[in-house]
């Protein structure tokens, strides 16, 4: 650009900011201002009077006085954050017939006057969050029967009136999370005809009246999590048709009504970890049949009944960890085609039926993590066609022969798992071993004597594969130290484990060049004694 262009152009916006001035300790962009200046004490009188969007952060004004923003009729949006304000005179938005959005969020804010939102008659959105908030006049809303949105959330709320909300038929989300409601009004809700969502977390709720949610046949979804409720009257949801989405988790919930659910037939999504539940009532899911996401993990459940999840054919993801559960019933599972992911770490599965996964072909991810495994029963996994993240991590695996069909398997499609740092607690001279690196010859199993139907005193390795040939089985020998192991099968004796140290008294074997020694070890087949020779060439040490 030429020097002479250049000038015209810093011309231009000098004659621009002069027509229209920015307040001091604002900034001015287009229709937009932004005051974030700590030495702004008061609400600026020189707006440009065609600002639809005007935010506050961390300014020191203390107060709002009655219409302070009278001059500028076209803002649609007003945004207090994190200033020091604690006190709105009534009708302190007065003469702002466009505005929509109102937020004021982290202020000194303990009381409000029943006439502050006079005539906000367009307002669809009020935020309110994270002030100190103790109560709420009955009349606060009662000019806004336009709005949409009401977030309250982080205030030190302990109880409501009861036509708090009486014009808000419109309201579609209301946020009364992290406050210190206690109980509420059975009438309270009735008004909200049009409520879609609706947030109750982090209260000290222990109770829920029968007909609280009585009148919101909108609702979509409903936030109950983190309060100290003990329990739940059998027809609490009986009313909510649409609702999809139900967050129940960590509250202290003992047991559940079987029909508690039973109307909630377009429900998606279910949470009720973190509570105390101990069973699950027959038929407690027989009417969600929608439903894609449960869990239920941190509960003490002991067991689940075969037909728990019978009608949750569109269920992608179940979450079981953290419970107490010692068995699965082998259909527990049956019918879940849609299942991607199943959560069965931190119990105290102990075995698991060959069937149990059988069918669920778009199972993704599975954890068996923290549980009481020693192994895996033989085609477990055969129809898991997806199966590319699995969990076994924190088991008492055996390392022997009722491994090698995990171990097999595990070795095929290594290159997909994200989680196979799996280890062996047994036999002992395997514990500690990354179950992936050994090889298969190790994973053998003592068998009973009748199987090799002999003992073979003063045989040696050699002559022991040979006479192997004719045995039906697998078997371990090994001196009590445990620092010789010799693993025999049917065919032959496939692999020698001899624990060597250079030097006497270190726990280990030791032996010195050109120099032999014998060990008999036995097994419950038998004994066999083994020869090992160390033999140094000269001038290779």
């Amino acid at each position: 650009m030429l020097p002479g262009a250049w000038l015209c152009w810093l011309c231009l916006l000098l004659l621009a900011r002069l027509a229209r001035p920015c307040p001091a300790g604002c900034d001015c962009f287009s229709r937009e201002v932004f005051c974030s200046e700590e030495a702004l004490v008061t609400i600026p009188h020189d707006i440009p009077p065609l600002t639809t969007d005007i935010v506050f952060v961390e300014t020191s004004f203390t107060a709002v006085g009655t219409r302070a923003f009278e001059g500028n009729p076209n803002l649609t949006k007003v945004v207090f954050l994190n200033t020091k304000l604690y006190q709105f005179w009534p009708d302190a938005f007065g003469g702002l017939p466009r505005l929509k959005d109102l937020e004021i969020t982290g202020s000194e804010l303990y009381n409000l006057s029943a006439a502050i939102f006079s005539n906000l008659t367009s307002l669809a959105k009020c935020t309110l969050n994270f002030n100190k908030l103790e109560a709420l006049p009955e009349g606060l809303f009662h000019h806004m029967n336009a709005l949409e949105t009401l977030h309250l959330q982080g205030n030190r709320l302990q109880a409501l009136p009861s036509r708090l909300f009486q014009p808000l038929r419109l309201l579609k989300t209301l946020n009364l999370a992290q406050n210190q409601l206690a109980q509420f009004p059975q009438e309270l809700f009735d008004p909200l005809g049009s409520l879609q969502t609706l947030q109750l977390s982090n209260n000290r709720l222990s109770s829920l009246p029968q007909g609280v949610f009585g009148k919101l046949g909108s609702l979509k979804e409903l936030f109950l999590d983190s309060n100290g409720i003990s329990e739940l009257p059998e027809g609490v949801f009986s009313q909510l048709p649409h609702l999809e989405k139900l967050w129940l988790q960590r509250n202290a919930i003992q047991s559940l009504p079987s029909s508690v659910f039973s109307s909630l037939g377009r429900l998606t999504l279910l949470s009720l970890q973190g509570n105390a539940l101990r069973v699950l009532p027959a038929g407690l899911f027989a009417q969600t049949p929608s439903l894609a996401v449960l869990s239920l993990s941190h509960n003490q459940l002991e067991t689940i009944t075969e037909g728990a999840f019978a009608n949750l054919t569109r269920l992608s993801s179940l979450t079981l960890s953290h419970n107490a559960i010692t068995h699965l019933p082998a259909g527990v599972f049956s019918g879940l085609e849609e299942l991607t992911k199943l959560y069965l770490g931190s119990n105290n599965l102990t075995a698991l039926h060959p069937a149990l996964f059988q069918n669920l072909s778009k199972l993704e991810l599975l954890s068996l993590s923290r549980n009481l495994l020693t192994t895996l029963p033989e085609g477990i996994f055969d129809t898991n066609y997806n199966l590319f993240n699995l969990a076994l991590h924190s088991n008492p695996w055996q390392c022997d022969c009722h491994l090698a069909y995990l171990f097999s398997w595990l070795y095929q499609y290594s290159d997909r798992f994200f989680n196979t740092q799996t280890y062996c607690a047994g036999p002992a001279y395997l514990k500690g071993q990354v179950v992936l690196a050994l090889k298969e010859e190790q994973l053998v199993c003592p068998v009973t004597r009748s199987h090799f139907g002999f003992q073979a005193p003063g045989l040696d390795a050699w002559d022991l594969a040979e006479e192997g040939k004719a045995a039906r089985g697998r078997c371990t020998y090994s001196n009590p130290e445990g620092t010789v192991v010799l693993a025999c099968d049917e065919a032959r004796c496939r692999w020698l484990s001899v624990q060597l140290s250079s030097r006497q008294g270190s726990g280990s074997l030791a032996l010195m060049h050109n120099a032999s020694q014998e060990w008999d070890l036995t097994s419950s087949c038998g004994s066999v004694r083994v020869t090992v020779s160390i033999e140094a060439q000269a001038g290779k040490p």
